[in-house]
C-alpha cells in the first residue's frame, strides 16, 4: 500500500457508502460535466472518481475503458488527501508517480489535474480530474473552469446527501415521508434541470476554430441550429458555414448579437461569446452561440404594442409624436402640403355617463373605424387621448384638407348603433396647415390645430376651423 490514508478515513468511507453512488449506472448530470472538461481543457480523458477503501471507481468517465482501478495506482488517492487541487504537469518527473503502471504504460498518464469532491461536512469522497498523455501546464483560466465544474458536481453530491438523510426518516413516519420524498424528487429534478440549463443552454452551440477560422469542433447543438453535421463542418472555414463576413476578432466575454447564416440560406439571430486560448503554442477560439429569435420577436411585438392604442388599435400618441416630425421632413423635401386635423368628440361624456364605460369604449372603436375608412390609405389616423383624435394629411391642397374635415364632421354625426341603443354625437375639428418656410416644431403645429379645434367648439360645435398661420 503506497497511497496516503486520511485521518478521517473511517468517517469518509461511511459517508461514501451512505451516499449510495458507488456501482450505480451512468447519469447525465455527471456525464455532461466530464464531457465539458475534455472540451474546455482540450484533454482526451476526464473522470468523476469516487475513492473506495481499495479501489477508485469512476461514476463518469470519458476516454477510459475500465470502470475502476486499484487505489494503489490512483492519482485521485492523493487528490483527496489535500485541500487544494493536485496538479501533476509531468508524472514521469514526479517521484510519487514515476513508476506507476498507469504512467509507464504506452500512452500512459503524463498530465493530471484533480479537484477534491467533498461532502457538506468536508469529508473527501473523490475528485473531478482531467488527464492527458502529454506533459503540459494548466492555465489559470482552465483551472478556474475545472473548479467551477467541480462545484457543480459537489452541489449534486450535497443534494444526494440531503436525499439520503430524508430517506432515512421514512422509518419514523411513512405518511410524512411520502410527501417529503415527492418534494426531494422534485428538488433533484429541478437541480437536474438547473444543471442542464447551466451546461446545455449556456453552451447551446459550441464551435472551436483555429487561427485561420477553420472548424476544429462542432457540437450537436450547432448541427441542429445551422444544419451542417459535425463531419461536414470540420476543417471548413466558418465564413463558408455561418459567418460570410467573417468572425469578430478577439475575446467577447459579454454576449453580443449577430446574424448567422444557416445551411438553407436563412438567417438566425444569435448571442455569441468568444473565448481565446493558446494550446501548445497554437491559437484557438471557442464560440458559444445562443439562438435569440424568439426574444427578438417578442421585443418587436412589445415595441409595436407600445405604439398602438389598445382600445381602438389606432396608433397612439407616442406613435404620432414619432410620425409627425417625419411627415414634416417629407413635406420640406418634396415641397408639397401637410395638414393636421385635431378632433374632439362633442357629446361623448354624456354617452359615457348615461350608458357606461363599455358603451363609451364601443363608441370610440366605431369612431376610429369610421375615420380610418373615410381617409386615404396614405393618411394617418391616431388616437391622441380620451375622445381626441389626430389625422395627418400629407400631399394635400389646403382647400381639400378643409373639405375632408367637413366630410369627417358629417361622418361622425351619423347615428352610432350601440348595444344599449343609438348614440348621437358630433365632432369639432381644428385644421392647421404646415408651412415649411416657417420655423415651427411638431408640438407647435399640433398646438395650432388644438387651438383651432377649441375655436370650433366655441362656434357651436360640429364645426371646422382653420388655424391661423404661425407667427
Amino acid at each position: 500500500m503506497n497511497y496516503p490514508i486520511l485521518p478521517d478515513e473511517e468517517a469518509r468511507l461511511a459517508a461514501l457508502y451512505e451516499l449510495a453512488l458507488l456501482d450505480t449506472p451512468e447519469e447525465p448530470a455527471f456525464d455532461r460535466v466530464t464531457r465539458l472538461v475534455t472540451q474546455l481543457l482540450d484533454v482526451p480523458t476526464s473522470t468523476v472518481t469516487l475513492v473506495d477503501a481499495k479501489r477508485q471507481w469512476f461514476k463518469s468517465r470519458v476516454g477510459v475503458e475500465a470502470q475502476e482501478t486499484s487505489r494503489d495506482v490512483a492519482f485521485c488517492a492523493y487528490t483527496i488527501a489535500d485541500e487544494v487541487p493536485l496538479i501533476v504537469e509531468d508524472a514521469q518527473q514526479d517521484p510519487r508517480f514515476a513508476h506507476n503502471p498507469l504512467v509507464t504504460a504506452d500512452q500512459g498518464v503524463r498530465f493530471y489535474v484533480g479537484i477534491p469532491l467533498r461532502t457538506s461536512q468536508g469529508l473527501a469522497l473523490g475528485s473531478l480530474c482531467a488527464v492527458d498523455s502529454r506533459p503540459r501546464r494548466v492555465t489559470d483560466a482552465e483551472l478556474a473552469a475545472l473548479k467551477d465544474l467541480a462545484a457543480i458536481v459537489t452541489d449534486e453530491i450535497h443534494l444526494r446527501e440531503r436525499f439520503q438523510f430524508e430517506k432515512q426518516r421514512r422509518e419514523d413516519s411513512q405518511a410524512s415521508l411520502e410527501a417529503l420524498h415527492l418534494d426531494l424528487e422534485n428538488q433533484i429534478e429541478r437541480r437536474t434541470r438547473e444543471l442542464n440549463l447551466v451546461i446545455e443552454s449556456a453552451y447551446d452551440a459550441y464551435i472551436s476554430i483555429n487561427d485561420n477560422d477553420k472548424v476544429l469542433d462542432w457540437n450537436r447543438a450547432a448541427q441542429t441550429m445551422f444544419g451542417w453535421t459535425r463531419k461536414e463542418a470540420l476543417a471548413r472555414s466558418l465564413q463558408q458555414l455561418i459567418f460570410p463576413e467573417g468572425v469578430p476578432e478577439g475575446d467577447q466575454q459579454m454576449p453580443m448579437t449577430y446574424y448567422a447564416t444557416r445551411r438553407d440560406g436563412s438567417q438566425v439571430p444569435v448571442e455569441m461569446r468568444i473565448k481565446s486560448l493558446e494550446i501548445e503554442g497554437k491559437g484557438r477560439r471557442s464560440l458559444f452561440l445562443h439562438d435569440v429569435t424568439e426574444r427578438i420577436q417578442l421585443e418587436r411585438l412589445r415595441d409595436q404594442q407600445a405604439r398602438e392604442d389598445a382600445l381602438t388599435q389606432l396608433p397612439n400618441r407616442r406613435a404620432l409624436d414619432e410620425r409627425l416630425p417625419d411627415a414634416m421632413a417629407r413635406t420640406r423635401r418634396l415641397k408639397n402640403a401637410l395638414a393636421v386635423l385635431f378632433m374632439d368628440l362633442d357629446g361623448f361624456k354624456s354617452v359615457n355617463d348615461q350608458n357606461g364605460h363599455a358603451a363609451g369604449d364601443q363608441l370610440l372603436r366605431e369612431v376610429a373605424k369610421r375615420l380610418s375608412d373615410a381617409v386615404r390609405e396614405t393618411d394617418y389616423v391616431a388616437r391622441w387621448a380620451g375622445d381626441e383624435f389626430v389625422v395627418l394629411l400629407e400631399n394635400i391642397a389646403p382647400e381639400a384638407a378643409e373639405r375632408l374635415a367637413r366630410q369627417l364632421v358629417d361622418t361622425i354625426e351619423r347615428p352610432l348603433c350601440l348595444e344599449k341603443g343609438t348614440a348621437h354625437i358630433s365632432t369639432s375639428i381644428g385644421v392647421a396647415l404646415y408651412y415649411p418656410e416657417a420655423s415651427e416644431t411638431a408640438q407647435e403645429l399640433l398646438k395650432r390645430a388644438d387651438v383651432a379645434m377649441y375655436d370650433a367648439k366655441r362656434a357651436g360645435k360640429a364645426q371646422v376651423r382653420m388655424a391661423d398661420a404661425p407667427a
